[in-house]
């Protein structure tokens, strides 16, 4: 079964969803697809000093820019039900922001998307406990890639090098 690596930046914990990626690949880690999309975003658009200096400065990585928080919501929806049949669904620390993600596409239009988010969602957090590590590690020192945090597909990316290495 393919691996659905999804990250998603939101404007703190719980505030509006700024970008997401997400990577499809086969078991042997071979891209398959991707997404990559972000909110057109300005500084005084973001209401976290935090995500201010982590966050922004990334969003124009993205290979798409929408212009609302929604568009993102239906572009990733659709992106993930493309993908869904054929492969499970991967994040690093999946709660609250990706557990989120997903939760506000699907309330999006309740009736006819109950019961297709993810299920379950795994969790590389979860993962490296069982193997006696660090919960929340470097990930870029992990991953042996030179790579910024934070930067959702750096993040999807750091997320799937890091997963195949402890399923191995």
């Amino acid at each position: 079964m393919n691996r659905f690596y999804v990250d998603a930046e939101c404007d703190g914990l719980y505030g509006a969803f700024l970008s997401v990626a997400a990577m499809i690949t086969d078991v042997s880690g071979r891209e398959l697809d991707r997404f990559y999309v972000s909110v057109r975003a300005n500084e005084s658009d973001i209401q976290t000093d935090w995500v201010r200096e982590h966050v922004l400065p990334y969003l124009a990585n993205a290979d798409e820019i929408v212009n609302t928080e929604d568009e993102l919501l239906d572009s990733f929806w659709e992106f993930w039900m493309k993908h869904r049949e054929d492969a499970v669904c991967i994040a690093y620390v999946q709660y609250p922001v990706e557990a989120r993600l997903f939760s506000q596409c699907v309330m999006k239009a309740a009736e006819e998307r109950t019961f297709l988010g993810p299920y379950p969602l795994y969790d590389l957090s979860t993962l490296l406990v069982a193997r006696g590590l660090d919960p929340d590690p470097d990930m870029a020192a992990l991953s042996g890639m030179e790579l910024t945090e934070h930067d959702a597909m750096n993040d999807v990316r750091m997320t799937a090098k890091v997963w195949e290495k402890l399923i191995k």
